[in-house]
């Protein structure tokens, strides 16, 4: 048996070694979409073109507007001399936020009165116009708070924030992770499904079945060599990750073993697809259409908590979800087995399940 399944194992090898499109795949998914993915698709917004009207013109209005302007959120796009060019400005395109300093500013501030300043945001894109209202209210809040030497307290008691393994709370670990992840379970879904349904579609299955070959072997022939591949991945994608600032908190053996079971659990979706589809092409729609509420559910898009509550329950038969937890806490947490051992009994049970129902459908088709 052993003899035949590596002979079968070889073969599976040597296609997918020839084939340059497969290959080119695999490099683009570990290398080039995870870097380009992780710069290009962060959340944290920057240089947001900033409109002021500054009705003040004091010393106290220009600090305001350095405030505003001196980080990376804001750039001073254009000084407005009221709010009646507003709404051109906005139209073109030419701001993404306007803030309106009132005349007498710098008299109420020294007198420890209350300020309004006008805010408008361009609420056409909802992601910009969030973020824009959140980065105008943080930085005038900490230019009270200088300004006046007020401190923030409860009961005596004055709270300090730390903000533990993302202290710039950037988005940029959290996306290449989930990069990571993303192309394990596409290239684990497809290339196994592609590789059986090849064999049902050019008809060598008929003449598999006259042969000594069983249909576990054959399963095991065809999976292989994606889950080897692809966890030989992880080494180069170390390297990429420590040039991105990102180096592996935890363990390389257990980031290693737990990428297998990973790969167990996306590989067994992949056979799954093969066994209820007949062509490559079927195979392939069927495998993106899958693809989609696994990313959907796995909490990189939206947080797991506010999805309703049948569906938080059907998230957690999304691969994707116990592995982006347990690279997150391997690579930002320094996290170990014995704190994702509860995500690796899912994603043992998700191969489980989904290899018993492909053995199934396919033991009857064999």
């Amino acid at each position: 048996m052993w003899g035949r399944i590596a002979g079968l194992t070889v073969k599976e090898f040597r296609q997918v070694l020839r084939d340059p499109i497969i290959l080119f795949l695999i490099v683009y998914l570990y290398s080039a979409e995870l870097v380009i993915c992780t710069l290009a698709l962060g959340f944290d917004v920057q240089n947001l073109k900033l409109g002021v009207i500054d009705h003040d013109r004091t010393e106290a209005s220009r600090s305001v507007i350095q405030a505003l302007t001196g980080g990376d959120n804001f750039v001073l796009a254009a000084q407005l001399a009221d709010m009646r060019q507003v709404e051109d400005h906005l139209q073109r395109g030419a701001l993404d936020a306007v803030v309106e300093i009132p005349p007498g500013f710098a008299r109420r501030i020294a007198a420890g009165r209350r300020v309004d300043l006008g805010v408008v945001v361009d609420g056409s894109n909802g992601n910009i116009a969030a973020r824009a209202r959140a980065y105008v209210i943080e930085i005038l809040a900490r230019f009270a708070q200088e300004r006046t030497a007020v401190q923030i307290h409860t009961h005596g008691v004055q709270p300090v924030l730390r903000v533990w393994y993302n202290p710039d709370l950037t988005n940029t670990r959290f996306m290449a992770l989930t990069m990571l992840a993303e192309a394990g379970l596409m290239l684990g879904v497809v290339l196994p499904a592609a590789a059986i349904v090849r064999e049902k579609q050019g008809g060598t299955i008929e003449q598999l079945r006259v042969t000594p070959v069983r249909a576990h072997e054959l399963f095991l022939a065809k999976i292989t060599p994606t889950i080897v591949i692809c966890s030989g991945a992880v080494f180069p994608v170390l390297f990429i990750l420590t040039l991105l600032g990102i180096p592996v908190q935890g363990g390389i053996g257990t980031l290693l073993a737990l990428t297998v079971v990973f790969l167990m659990s996306a590989v067994s979706i992949g056979v799954f697809v093969a066994t209820i589809t007949n062509t490559l092409q079927q195979a392939m729609l069927v495998s993106f259409f899958g693809l989609f509420p696994l990313l959907f559910l796995s909490g990189t898009i939206a947080p797991i908590e506010s999805m309703p509550g049948w569906l938080q329950a059907a998230s957690q038969a999304s691969p994707l979800l116990h592995y982006v937890d347990i690279v997150s806490g391997l690579f930002l947490k320094g996290a170990g087995i014995g704190e994702l051992w509860s995500h690796a009994a899912a994603l043992i049970a998700i191969s489980a399940a989904m290899f018993a129902g492909g053995w199934f459908l396919f033991k009857r088709q064999w």
